[in-house]
């Protein structure tokens, strides 16, 4: 930031926050904002936390912050073979995991030219996430978005898409979405295995949506 400016302006101390920035800012000044939380940027990621995993574990995270919609990301996944990835919500804050109500609808496609759907109207968890390759390489990568989980007058929804394997080593994609059709407040969320043990390795980030 030049010398004699603050945020923009010469000679003047203007208030700044953000959704009402004012003035002609350079480079410095707007990464002075950013560092204060006021530079106006709608939708952008805040990292709440990466956990990388390198031996069977339950994937858990709490979901922090307050915001309205929540980005997560998974990479270089490794599963049991033929598992794949098994989500459920938590309402009382990671102690216990819901096991029923879910709905969840995925499209998935193989390098062999075959599709097909997994879909439940009524489950324990939320499936179609994720292929079910664990071989040399056979890694799972995507991202997800959560809405709505912490509003306790509406459901908690889920979107994904992803690109792996299967357990025959081909290359496939995952794309649908799930809820669970109660309305409580779900205030984190646990990944692990279809076989129920836990994620073998991978990296996950959860990120909030700012103003989302």
């Amino acid at each position: 930031m030049a010398d004699d400016l603050k945020y923009g302006y010469k000679g003047a101390d203007v208030p700044q926050s953000f959704g009402n920035n004012k003035g002609v800012f350079d480079p410095a000044d707007i990464n002075n904002l950013i560092a204060d939380n006021k530079w106006t940027t709608f939708g952008q990621l805040e990292l709440i936390e990466t956990q990388t995993i390198t031996s069977d574990t339950l994937v858990e995270f709490d979901l922090t912050g307050n915001y309205n919609v929540y980005f997560l990301t998974f990479s270089d996944v490794k599963l049991i073979d033929t598992k794949e990835l098994l989500l459920r919500f938590s309402d009382d804050g990671g102690i216990t995991f819901e096991a029923s109500s879910y709905q969840y609808a995925s499209q998935r496609g193989d390098s062999a030219g075959n599709f097909s759907e997994v879909k439940s109207t009524s489950n324990a968890h939320i499936l179609g996430i994720s292929g079910n390759g664990a071989s040399t390489n056979e890694t799972q990568n995507g991202y997800m978005y959560f809405y709505n989980m912490l509003d306790s007058s509406k459901y908690g929804f889920c979107t994904w898409h992803s690109k792996g394997f299967d357990s025959a080593g081909q290359s496939e994609f995952h794309f649908g979405s799930g809820v669970r059709n109660v309305a409580v407040t779900y205030n984190a969320i646990q990944f692990k295995d279809s076989g129920g043990s836990g994620v073998q390795q991978g990296t996950f980030s959860l990120y909030g949506i700012r103003y989302s």
